[in-house]
């Protein structure tokens, strides 16, 4: 069995081995990613980065600042461009079975960050006695919503090696191990209900936040065991029934040449104008924004896929991490492609991100098109 220091020094040759310019350590303010970033330095990589998911505690924002002055190194703070709760209270709560909100609030992040900044890798620190998900895990790894080489050097360290690296070099941990074993967003559908009795003895506050925002999804969605659903933690494991709302519908002409595509209400494609040049520059828009023309050589398939995310749209970023060209942005609270899309229709895949949209595919109320 391995020693300590023989993990150490295999770790900092795999990361001298296989990490490039532009490689960035995910620190997550978790002891593991601050055995990573440690390990990283002695590599002589010094860039980090690190995601606000909105709903850290005080103390991990507060814990960034101190590994940065500690280390002497900046480390990047990115977030989603939508708050947890305005996105709650739009779509409902993420739960165990339903689980959306990493998509939105770190790998859409990060993704944009290393899009924009030409990263090469992200150094994490994942194990793979974590669970059991992560023992498929390569040291050398790619998640497919962050565009960008993963390399993993703790993967077979314990969490008692973890901790004895830690004490060995006297590097400053989260104060929140005081009271927790697992950090991470205070409200995560993954935490047990002792842990939640601790918020609730610990962070009132944030506690009561949590209490109301549940009770008035709960009002909203038709629970009626408020018991169950909130003070039991019902939540966590909870998916809402889906309501689909036609917003549309779509014919193709007799010649056969384009789609027609007809909206309910006016004005309606003012939530697709932005996103049509995704598929096609030749559109044509009429009946005061009732009726958009889309020749018949594009996909139908993929015209529902991207009329859907339009108007399902609630700007919660997350599709911007599947476009490597960095061509979809959000502007005046729409999203909309700029001069550098080439039509490779990787935002419209459907297995690269959920159903291409988080409220496509996870919102219980979802608008929707129809063929006729």
């Amino acid at each position: 069995m391995k020693n300590l220091i023989t993990k150490e020094i295999e770790a900092i040759q795999f990361l001298k081995k296989n990490a490039t310019e532009k490689t960035f350590v995910s620190f997550s303010g978790g002891k593991d990613s601050l055995v990573a970033l440690d390990l990283a330095i002695r590599a002589n990589f010094n860039e980090a980065i690190f995601c606000d998911t909105t709903i850290e505690f005080d103390e991990t924002l507060q814990y960034v600042n101190i590994i940065s002055n500690f280390y002497g190194i900046k480390i990047d703070i990115v977030k989603a461009p939508i708050d947890f709760f305005e996105i709650v209270r739009k779509i409902g709560f993420p739960s165990r079975r339903s689980r959306w909100c990493c998509d939105v609030f770190k790998f859409g992040p990060l993704s944009c960050y290393a899009i924009k900044n030409k990263v090469k890798c992200f150094i994490t620190g994942l194990r793979s006695d974590e669970s059991i998900k992560r023992k498929s895990y390569n040291m050398i790894d790619k998640n497919p919503l962050v565009p960008v080489t993963q390399l993993n050097p703790l993967l077979d360290w314990t969490e008692e090696e973890i901790w004895a690296y830690i004490k060995k070099y006297n590097l400053p941990i989260n104060p929140l191990y005081n009271d927790f074993i697992r950090l991470g967003c205070w409200c995560c559908p993954f935490k047990r209900a002792e842990e939640y009795k601790k918020i609730e003895s610990l962070y009132p506050d944030l506690f009561y936040k949590l209490k109301s925002e549940l009770k008035l999804y709960a009002e909203k969605i038709g629970i009626t065991n408020l018991n169950e659903f909130i003070e039991n933690y019902g939540w966590t494991s909870y998916i809402s029934p889906i309501e689909r709302v036609q917003a549309g519908f779509s014919i193709i002409n007799e010649d056969e040449n384009e789609y027609q595509i007809s909206f309910i209400k006016e004005n309606q494609t003012n939530d697709l104008i932005g996103l049509i040049p995704i598929l096609t520059n030749n559109y044509e828009i009429s009946d005061k924004g009732r009726k958009i023309k889309i020749p018949s050589s594009v996909s139908y398939g993929k015209i529902k896929i991207l009329i859907e995310k339009a108007i399902n749209c609630i700007c919660c970023g997350a599709c911007l991490s599947t476009c490597k060209y960095n061509a979809l942005k959000i502007r005046n609270g729409k999203i909309e492609v700029n001069g550098n899309c080439v039509h490779c229709l990787e935002c419209l895949r459907t297995n690269l991100l959920r159903g291409s949209c988080i409220v496509r595919n996870y919102s219980p109320k979802r608008k929707t098109l129809c063929a006729l």
